[in-house]
């Protein structure tokens, strides 16, 4: 029996819950201590260049949105992963495959690669999604290559 996709699902279920953590807490440092917040996703840059905002009311808000986006990002992945990728649906494939994969491709493209933030502050959500992407493709395709069962066929009344 293929169980690829199972593992699949517990890999997305950690990349939600990962962001879901992680969003929550940079919600609260983007309220509190906005300047605290970006020293935090900035690990990557020097510290004078990061700039000192002293809790400007819009960039506050801007970067506690993202964070909540975060958040909701987040759960909606981790919910498939449990309702959808555990049962090898298609469209929780093509949906967990969509969510995580861009706002991973956003953290590549405008965080790690430009070397604001570490890459051993934030290889882990990629790590994890890579994970996810790879067992569950892996998962679809056994599923797709897999003969139908009779006992299926005789459910289904095809003799």
């Amino acid at each position: 029996m293929n169980r690829m996709h199972k593992v699949g699902a517990v890999f997305y279920l950690l990349w939600g819950l990962l962001h879901v953590v992680a969003g929550a807490t940079l919600v609260g440092s983007a309220l509190t201590d906005l300047d605290g917040h970006l020293r935090e996703i900035g690990t990557g840059a020097q510290a004078a260049q990061l700039p000192a905002v002293g809790g400007h009311p819009v960039v506050s808000a801007i970067v506690a949105f993202h964070s909540f986006n975060m958040v909701w990002i987040g759960l909606l992945v981790a919910l498939i992963a449990v309702r959808l990728n555990w049962r090898n649906a298609r469209s929780g494939y093509w949906l967990n495959l969509a969510l995580a994969g861009f706002l991973d491709l956003g953290l590549l493209v405008f965080l790690l690669v430009p070397g604001t933030m570490a890459w051993s502050d934030g290889w882990l959500g990629p790590a994890l999604f890579a994970g996810g992407a790879l067992f569950s493709t892996l998962g679809r395709r056994r599923r797709a290559a897999a003969p139908a069962r009779p006992e299926r066929l005789q459910r289904a009344g095809v003799r």
